[in-house]
């Protein structure tokens, strides 16, 4: 619904919060709002096999499902790396933030390949923006709007100029979004932002469009257009965005600050360290009846490369057989069996054989001959 045509009333629970809204849509206002101000999940607690069979089947069933929604939405562990890409991506946004309406907003480009958890980090990012400013100024604005700091796009394979716009009324619940030009549609837009006193706007899977062609030619002067006339951060996720043709318009390059993300690597021993920890931190979030130091594997690189998307996949598929099978441990043979994406399969042989050779090691130098 159009800010304009729904004047909340100056209430600090509004309505949205009490509905049965899809909690996983995140190109409408209220998915968004339900994930930003969802608390935190509760970690189950751990019982040990005897607790276990003292359980009713009921019991065990309901205690088990929890176990496996833990898993499946267990948050990744904040990597030195993600720290410092949220230390870039807030200096950007605060400096824009005290930037006059009449100077160009800056914007950003997270650019990593698939499954190193870029969507994920701006969505953290995206999620505290929320949170600090409806904390700092409220639910609601001078005028009786409601606020919202962020609003996400998702691209498609043919994304054009009045389908980006109509994305953005349809975050928003426009009422105007069902007709109209590609212009009409970007100062409706305009117009919502500015009413829900919107500050970052973030478009997700950018890789999808290709600069070089007349669409990608309007969304690039477009882009410019909103930097100059909204009073927003745009923040750009995708893969190859140079490849893509982001930087061939020179004021676009000249705008947008390139962000990355890397895949762990063990080719020196802080590397090794690195993904060590990692997998200490995560043993520490699984919930098993029989769980010790060192339980995760040497060998998970050679499954998964690096890739923290990759990585989470297969902790969660390993966790859910685990308990399925009644192992209640995610052993070295466990593992073994559970299957993932192509890329991580494809590339399993070939990492497997460097490891086991000595070729290539995954474990800190202090760790090296000591039982795993």
């Amino acid at each position: 619904m159009s800010p304009r045509g729904r004047t909340a009333a100056a209430s600090e629970d509004p309505q949205w919060r009490k509905l049965p809204l899809d909690n996983l849509t995140l190109t409408k206002k209220e998915g968004f709002g339900s994930f930003a101000e969802a608390p935190a999940a509760a970690h189950p607690e751990a019982h040990t096999r005897a607790q276990l069979k003292g359980l009713g089947e009921q019991a065990l069933a309901c205690y088990n499902d929890d176990r496996n929604r833990w898993h499946a939405n267990m948050k990744p562990v904040r990597t030195k790396e993600v720290d410092l890409l949220h230390e870039h991506l807030n200096e950007i946004f605060n400096a824009s933030l005290r930037q006059g309406r009449q100077q160009a907003k800056s914007a950003a480009a997270i650019d990593a390949f698939p499954g190193l958890g870029k969507t994920t980090a701006a969505l953290a990012f995206a999620k505290d923006v929320h949170n600090r400013l409806i904390a700092k100024d409220g639910r609601f604005t001078a005028a009786g709007h409601e606020r919202w700091p962020v609003c996400r796009v998702g691209m498609t394979g043919d994304t054009r100029m009045k389908d980006f716009n109509w994305a953005l009324l349809e975050f928003f619940a426009h009422a105007g979004r069902n007709s109209g030009t590609a212009n009409m549609f970007a100062y409706q837009a305009l117009d919502c932002v500015t009413s829900c006193e919107t500050k970052l706007i973030i478009v997700d899977d950018l890789q999808f469009l290709h600069f070089q062609s007349k669409s990608g030619t309007e969304l690039s002067n477009h882009f410019k257009f909103i930097a100059n006339e909204f009073p927003v951060m745009l923040l750009f996720i995708g893969h190859d965005l140079r490849g893509k043709g982001l930087y061939l318009d020179h004021q676009l390059e000249r705008r947008v600050t390139p962000l990355g993300l890397e895949p762990f690597r063990i080719e020196d021993e802080q590397g090794r360290l690195q993904w060590r920890s990692l997998l200490l931190a995560l043993e520490q979030r699984l919930v098993r009846a029989e769980k010790y130091p060192g339980m995760l594997a040497d060998d998970l690189f050679a499954r998964t490369t690096g890739h923290i998307g990759s990585l989470m996949t297969l902790l969660m598929r390993a966790c859910e057989r685990a308990i399925r099978t009644g192992e209640e441990r995610v052993t070295r043979e466990l593992l073994s069996r559970i299957r993932l994406d192509a890329a991580a399969e494809r590339l399993r042989a070939e990492w497997e054989v460097a490891l086991q050779s000595g070729t290539k090691t995954s474990r800190p130098a202090r760790l090296k001959g000591t039982a795993t």
